[in-house]
């Protein structure tokens, strides 16, 4: 996802959603390619996020715009967003060019300028996982782990956000 932005070490990205699984991974990877990483979440993913070293902004204690801009006044070189809706339209204009706004939840980032990212689960980007991991680069944040039996229970936890870090749901 970074190397579509293509961005030179030193340059500034914005991970809209910091605090989730791919939000912590793509931060850990830009953090380790010399990006300085600003990331908004809520009060709970701050932890997880500066641990990395990301720059955190609490979208529930502050005005995101407001306090990207103090931060990056001339405006960030990347933006990737995991959010979508309001949340994307807020962070967009923060971005020097549109065009270096990638998402990949809300199909509708190219009617600002940016572009939209489908995520691909194939043999060759799942190798490019498993080293990174194996590399000790990409280190996922497993914040819960639960039994098989409460499957669907984890999986509502997820799917509204309230996650930071992976679930694993453990097989036995």
């Amino acid at each position: 996802m970074l190397d579509q932005l293509g961005l030179p070490a030193g340059a500034t990205v914005l991970v809209n959603g910091v605090g989730g699984g791919v939000g912590l991974a793509v931060a850990r990877l830009a953090v380790g390619h010399g990006l300085r990483v600003i990331g908004t979440g809520s009060t709970a993913k701050r932890e997880h996020a500066e641990a990395i070293g990301v720059r955190f902004i609490d979208y529930t204690a502050e005005d995101v715009a407001a306090a990207a801009r103090e931060l990056v006044p001339d405006g960030f070189d990347g933006i990737v967003d995991l959010v979508g809706g309001t949340s994307l339209r807020t962070v967009a204009p923060l971005a020097r060019d549109p065009r270096n706004v990638i998402a990949v939840g809300d199909m509708s980032v190219p009617d600002l300028g940016g572009r939209f990212v489908e995520r691909r689960v194939d043999r060759e980007n799942l190798e490019r996982s498993a080293r990174l991991a194996l590399d000790g680069i990409l280190a996922p944040v497993i914040t819960a782990v639960h039994p098989l039996s409460v499957a669907p229970a984890a999986l509502a936890t997820v799917e509204n956000g309230h996650t930071s870090g992976k679930v694993v749901i453990k097989v036995t």
